[in-house]
Formats: structure tokens, C-alpha cells, sequence
């Protein structure tokens, strides 16, 4: 278990965060595993003992300071299907980000891999445009493969030392090193950029990680993996055979689940927000828009559906504008 003391007032916030976040609304049928949001969160819930938005947001108000850098890791998804990634993550590190330099004063990386690149850029440049003065995020992009992966990471953890990792929706190698979909699919090693490898030399070195996903197979849910594939609706299996399944084996210190990776780094910035007591951590459903328009423009699609449109993991761009509008109230309220 990795617990951190909460208050009183801080445990009642989090739960609300946390309930808010896992709001299923996944079709009953064709989508993604449907009956698995709830499941999936108590596992998370059960590890940490506490709720998973206001720890994580607790252990990055607690670690980083104004002249820290934090990389927040994303993009998920290949061709055919997702060729440039899916709407789910982008619009979540995004978010996140902007409430990290607007709370805590540090600097932000965004880290995904090449192929990502473009829908990610775009959602950086959304929120640079509402930063103020000189504070900016800035990406950067990992080739395919574990030899180029394992040389930029290395890289970029020596030229820019991070005092945290977050991902969100960033897929995770299993057992045998290959990486999946919540559904069971794989890909080849070969055919994706190895962003997790950030996560191991966090550990090695003693800094904070945090993982943000919707199903398992996402960086963060290493150390509670025999769990998850217990709490999944075809026991974690793999399409390509594997033993260990889809479940990734890469841990993180916290791992935050949600209905929807982007509500989860959304309840993060809440937890943020009400920490540092600033409404204006959480962005607004005008940005919401915004995000998942540019990313789309750009060429993620939905990661329910795989059709390039406005909408992430089968709902609707309204429907989203909806939630950030309802965790705003819930802080305002809190506050």
C-alpha cells in the first residue's frame, strides 16, 4: 500500500472527485469493456487506501516547487485504427500541465512518441495561449523502438531531471514486452515508442511517478496487476496469446483509474485545485472544447470508434464539457 495522510476535509473532496470521475458511460455493447470502470477504480482505491485524485495531486503539491521540471508522459493507439492516437490523453495532459505551472510554478514536459506528435502539439499550444508571461510547455517525441527509447529517455532524464512523471493513457509493455489494448489487441514492440522506460528510471532514481488510465494496460497498474486481470471482463487475456496477458507490468508510486484517462488527470488538477486553493486549476468547458477539437484536427480519433470526431471514448463533446463543468462546481463548492 502507498498511502499519504489526508485530512478529514481533503479524504471528503477526493471521494467526491473520485465518484464524479468514474461515472461509466461506456456502451453496453461493441465499445469498450462495459461493467469494468468501477471494478478497476477499487482495485486502485483498495491499494492506496485513500482516494486516488487527491493523493496524487497531495504527493505533487508535497514534491514539486518552482524551479522543478515534471514530464507528463501520453498518446495512445497505432495505425490502421489510431494512426495518429486517440482523443483520450492529449486533452488530459494537457490539462494537467497547465494546472502544475499555474499551482506549483514548475515546468512541464510533454513527452509522447513521434506518430503522437501532432494532436499533442496541439493541445500544448491551447493551453500556452492561456498561460501567462514566459511560462510554456514543450513536448518532446520518442522514435519506435526499445533501443531509441531506451537512448532518449536516458537523454532527456540526464539534460532535464525531472522531480516527477506522470502518464496519462500511455500503454504499457506486458510480461513478455508487448503492448495492448484494453480489448486484448497488441502491438509489436517494434512499432511503438517506449515512453514507459521513463517511468523505470523514475524508480531507479527516486522520483515521484504517477499513473492515469482506464484499463490496465496503461503505465501505472504494474503493482496491482494480477488484480486488475481478475477484475476484467475476459480475465486480461491477450489476442496474440501471451501468458501474462494485457495487464502491463510497469508500476508507478500512485495509479489513478477512471471512466475516462482524461477525467482522471482532470480529478488530479481538482485535487490540485483544491489543495492549493485555486478554482482556476480546473479548465473550463470553452477549453474542453477547444482541446479535443484541436486534437482531432490534428488526427486523433476515438479511441471508442476509431472515426476522427469530436468526441473521446465513445461520448460526445458535450458530454465532456459536462463533466468539467460539474468537477468546477464541485471545487467551487468545496472551497
Amino acid at each position: 500500500m502507498n498511502s499519504h495522510p489526508l485530512t478529514h476535509d481533503q479524504l471528503l473532496v477526493g471521494d467526491r472527485i473520485d465518484r464524479l470521475m468514474t461515472v461509466e458511460f461506456r456502451p453496453l455493447s461493441g465499445g469498450l469493456p462495459p461493467g469494468y470502470v468501477e471494478p478497476l477504480y477499487q482495485v486502485c482505491r483498495n491499494h492506496h487506501g485513500v482516494p486516488l485524485s487527491m493523493l496524487a495531486g497531495s504527493k505533487l503539491k508535497n514534491t514539486v516547487g518552482a524551479a522543478d521540471t515534471v514530464y507528463i508522459c501520453t498518446g495512445a493507439g497505432i495505425a490502421p485504427n489510431l494512426p495518429f492516437g486517440e482523443t483520450d490523453g492529449p486533452p488530459g495532459a494537457a490539462v494537467l500541465a497547465r494546472a502544475l505551472v499555474l499551482g506549483l510554478g514548475c515546468s512541464v514536459v510533454m513527452v509522447t512518441e513521434q506518430q503522437h506528435l501532432a494532436p499533442v502539439q496541439a493541445c500544448v499550444d491551447v493551453i500556452n495561449a492561456d498561460l501567462p508571461g514566459s511560462a510554456a510547455v514543450t513536448c518532446v517525441a520518442f522514435s519506435k523502438g526499445l533501443g531509441p527509447g531506451r537512448s532518449e529517455a536516458a537523454e532527456l532524464f540526464a539534460a532535464t531531471p525531472p522531480k516527477a512523471v506522470i502518464f496519462v493513457e500511455r500503454d504499457g509493455p506486458n510480461a513478455e514486452g508487448y503492448f495492448h489494448g484494453v480489448r486484448g489487441d497488441f502491438r509489436q514492440p517494434e512499432d511503438v515508442g517506449h515512453v514507459y522506460l521513463l517511468a523505470d528510471l523514475a524508480r531507479d532514481n527516486g522520483v515521484l511517478s504517477i499513473g492515469i488510465g482506464d484499463g490496465g494496460n496503461e503505465v501505472g497498474f504494474g503493482d496491482v496487476r494480477a488484480a486488475v486481470a481478475n477484475a476484467h471482463p475476459f480475465k486480461g487475456m491477450s489476442k496474440g496469446g501471451f501468458e501474462s496477458g494485457l495487464v502491463t507490468v510497469t508500476a508507478t508510486d500512485v495509479v489513478v483509474a477512471a471512466s475516462v484517462s482524461n477525467w482522471g488527470a482532470y480529478g488530479v488538477a481538482a485535487g490540485l485545485a483544491y489543495l492549493c486553493k485555486q478554482i482556476e486549476l480546473i479548465h473550463s468547458p470553452g477549453m474542453e472544447r477547444d482541446l479535443v477539437e484541436a486534437s482531432v484536427r490534428h488526427g486523433a480519433r476515438d479511441g471508442a470508434t476509431s472515426r476522427q470526431e469530436n468526441a473521446v471514448d465513445g461520448l460526445d463533446l458535450e458530454g465532456h464539457a459536462a463533466f468539467v463543468h460539474l468537477l468546477s462546481a464541485l471545487i467551487s463548492i468545496s472551497l
